[in-house]
């Protein structure tokens, strides 16, 4: 059976065939005698395997691809990211430089008010209350940060803040007189109309100013599980206090990366935020009362003021659009109101 089907292949090749190649028709052409035909090796001739082609056969043969050279990280930062890299995972570039806009707003809680008249010293006036107080805060901000660790960024940041409220004021009209008086007057035998009354009022406060400071990330990853938690602590100048406001900021945080192929990497993520800010105002403010005393009155303040609700919610996305670019964008809702807007470029 073996010889006859060799036969027959034998048959075949020495038929006149005629074929294409680059566009070429090779017409028929008689056999060449000198050169004796070559034996055709069949993939099968009953063994129980196939027999496969010597290389040397098939010069055209793709040959194995050789295994791509390992890859080299080269910055100098962060430590061990070679052996991040080796391990098969990715790193970001290490250095960044970013804008960023915030907006908030939050009600404040003020106590201890202490007021003075010209250069006397100040004195209590805890009759004062703030039933409400409402500050909207806005600012601008430049941050550079670096990969340490494949795991640690730390990063500084200046900017331009600006903003201001409405503050609530209440206070029995009788204390606010004797106050200034140093009189009581409501305990004569006739009172004044106003005795027992109480002054509401409400003042609007505005600001600006400069703030500058430092912070660090700590992040992680399991697939495409990821975690951050920035840790950042700022001081602030501004107009209406002539102390320093100090604000820690601590926004916990988990999330997913969505990889969008051509368009880059998205980590979706939710959250909360610790905002701790107090700051002591104090200043001067020169009273026009010339026509009434014959003279300006000084009125030197200070009084206390913190957030009332330091946590609230948070949500947003980060879309790291290639290696250099990436965009933010995060919503704070529940005690206080806020958003984020941020634009980085790694290198």
């Amino acid at each position: 059976m073996t010889t006859v089907f060799r036969i027959l292949i034998t048959c075949l090749l020495m038929t006149p065939t005629a074929y294409a190649a680059s566009g070429e028709t090779v017409l028929d052409a008689p056999p060449v005698a000198e050169a004796p035909a070559p034996r055709l090796q069949l993939a099968y001739e009953g063994r129980v395997t196939p027999l496969p082609e010597p290389l040397d056969l098939l010069p055209d043969a793709p040959k194995p691809a050789e295994p791509p050279p390992p890859r080299q990280w080269d910055h100098a930062l962060p430590f061990f990211a070679q052996r991040v890299i080796d391990k098969g995972y990715n790193l970001p570039n290490p250095y960044d430089v970013g804008l960023s806009y915030y907006y908030s707003r939050q009600n404040m809680l003020l106590s201890n008010l202490g007021v003075s008249l010209n250069d006397k010293s100040l004195r209590s006036a805890d009759f004062v209350a703030f039933p409400k107080s409402t500050l909207e805060n806005r600012s601008e901000q430049v941050q550079f940060g670096a990969w340490i660790f494949p795991f640690l960024n730390v990063y500084g940041l200046v900017g331009h803040i600006k903003g201001g409220g409405d503050i609530g004021i209440s206070m029995p009209a009788a204390d606010a007189v004797q106050f200034v008086t140093g009189l009581d007057l409501c305990e004569r035998r006739i009172k004044p109309d106003w005795c027992g009354k109480t002054i509401a009022a409400t003042a609007r406060a505005s600001y600006d100013g400069y703030s500058y400071g430092a912070g660090f990330t700590l992040a992680g990853n399991i697939d495409s599980v990821y975690f951050a938690l920035p840790v950042t602590y700022t001081v602030s100048n501004v107009s209406m206090s002539d102390s320093s406001a100090k604000t820690w900021n601590i926004a916990p945080r988990v999330g997913v990366n969505w990889q969008l192929g051509d368009y880059g990497t998205v980590m979706t993520y939710v959250g909360a935020t610790y905002l701790n800010a107090s700051v002591t105002i104090t200043g001067t403010f020169t009273a026009p009362t010339a026509e009434m005393i014959g003279q300006d009155t000084k009125l030197n303040f200070s009084i206390d003021e913190k957030i009332a609700n330091p946590w609230n919610g948070l949500a947003g996305f980060h879309w790291m659009v290639n290696r250099n670019i990436s965009l933010l964008a995060e919503l704070g809702f529940g005690a206080r109101q806020g958003y984020i807007l941020s634009a980085f470029y790694r290198f």
